[in-house]
């Protein structure tokens, strides 16, 4: 999912099998320093540091061990945000280190296990792990221009400086200059979101001033999906046009593009913006050049040269702009459904940079493989409540094209009313080489939301 921090998706042991079986949780948590062993005097195996191997990352340490590395695991806050801890294994790695606010004793803690790399497994261990690689003399991304990969506004200024074209933006602690900015600027309608939050989280869209001021006292000192709080709120023009994620994996300054999707979500009545499906385009096209061609330079203005990263752009009349960019893999994801697809995933290229760049290297300019439609469709809920068993489940789980989920679809589980990505009962990824019976199992997943799928929560039921 686009910008998903949540997974629920235990990563396998061994190589992935691609089973059509729904995944389910892994359930594990961790919030102290868990010790290793350390690599024997003499012992030549390489080893890589993995910040915050969660979300998607989870599945990153597997990946190195199938080619011989080992991993030793970094946890970038304590205790790390409630969404990303469900599914850590503490088992795939040597030692977990949990960062205690010391860059210094963190990566003298990590040079122990004398490592030849170090990536980023989710959006909180992006900075920590640019600051690892460059005290360690590692490959990474420079420490200095951190902030524009994980603000939107210092995002959005280095692209402008950059000569792209980009959103229209101000952040600000006063909802009066926000305002003031629109009118000046004549950005009705407007975005109103926090700054460094992801999934959706409080993005409101604001035709006039009381909106703004209702979004702004919402999002402004609050607590974020990521655990940070919103010291300030970023307002922006509201870019209409066909939005796209795009993510690209990159070593020593030159970036492959190893997947665009077409991104659709739906606004509800009550003003929510929620994902709706995303669905894998062809590599190649005249969209997609266009798309590739902007990301490049995106890329290197956000001064990202190694390492995965996971862009959202929308395609407007005036071209492709940015909407907003993150220095790690796509969250909430299942390599294998990529891997069917495409013949690889951004897990794999990520290790592959690593253990192989010579291999790596032959990439960029390339376009992926394109071998199946596959879509994720985001389950919308209209009401607290949870899952009901019966006909509407069961037809559900039994549609032609769905080859897995997030959560695992089980009649019982609480589900919330779908505001944002994280509200989301569940994301279904259909499958199939023919686009037209993707299409209609979509179009029957929305009609069982209709009629049965969920029953209202119970009287007293916590459904949180």
């Amino acid at each position: 999912m686009a910008d998903l921090i949540e997974t629920q998706t235990a990563p396998p042991a061994a190589s992935p099998s691609a089973g059509r079986a729904p995944v389910r949780p892994a359930g594990r948590r961790a919030h102290d320093d868990v010790p290793g062993p350390s690599p024997a005097p003499g012992d030549t195996q390489r080893t890589v540091v993995i910040v915050d191997p969660v979300s998607t990352g989870a599945h990153l340490a597997p990946a190195f061990r199938e080619r011989g590395w080992r991993a030793v695991a970094v946890h970038s806050r304590d205790p790390l945000p409630p969404v990303y801890v469900k599914n850590f294994r503490p088992g795939d790695f040597l030692e977990t280190i949990v960062h205690r606010g010391d860059v210094a004793e963190t990566a003298r803690r990590v040079a122990r296990h004398a490592p030849q790399s170090v990536v980023a497994g989710a959006e909180p261990g992006v900075a920590l792990t640019d600051e690892l690689a460059e005290r360690l003399d590692l490959a990474g991304n420079a420490a200095a221009s951190s902030p524009a990969r994980r603000d939107k506004f210092a995002m959005v200024e280095a692209v402008r400086e950059a000569g792209l074209d980009h959103a229209a933006s101000l952040v600000s602690q006063d909802a009066d200059e926000l305002i003031a900015w629109a009118e000046r600027g004549g950005h009705w309608p407007l975005v109103v979101k926090p700054v460094d939050s992801c999934g959706s989280d409080s993005v409101a869209f604001c035709a006039d001033a009381r909106q703004v001021r209702d979004a702004f006292a919402h999002i402004h000192r609050a607590v974020n999906q990521l655990g940070g709080h919103n010291e300030v709120v970023l307002a922006q023009e509201l870019l209409v046009g066909q939005q796209y994620f795009i993510n690209s994996v990159s070593r020593d300054g030159r970036h492959y593009i190893n997947e665009i999707w077409k991104d659709v979500r739906t606004r509800l009545d009550g003003g929510a913006l929620v994902y709706d499906w995303e669905e894998l385009v062809p590599g190649d096209g005249p969209e997609q050049h266009r798309l590739r061609e902007y990301l490049t330079g995106v890329l290197d203005a956000l001064g990202v040269r190694n390492g995965p990263a996971h862009s959202e752009v929308m395609l407007t009349a005036r071209g492709p702009v940015l909407i907003e960019s993150g220095a790690r893999i796509q969250g909430a994801d299942d390599p294998q459904l990529h891997r069917t697809a495409t013949g690889t995933s951004q897990v794999d290229l990520t290790v592959q940079a690593c253990v192989d760049p010579d291999s790596f290297d032959v990439l960029p300019g390339q376009v992926y493989r394109f071998e199946q439609r596959l879509r994720v469709v985001s389950l919308i809920a209209p009401f607290d409540g949870e899952l009901a068993a019966g006909a509407a489940l069961d037809e559900l789980m039994s549609l032609p094209t769905l080859t897995g989920s997030v959560r695992g679809l089980r009649a019982g589980t609480p589900v919330r009313e779908t505001v944002d990505l994280f509200s989301s009962p569940d994301h279904l990824a259909l499958l199939d080489a023919d686009p037209a019976a993707v299409a209609r199992d979509y179009a029957r997943i929305r009609q069982l939301e209709r009629s049965g799928l969920y029953r209202p929560a119970r009287e007293g039921r916590d459904v949180r």
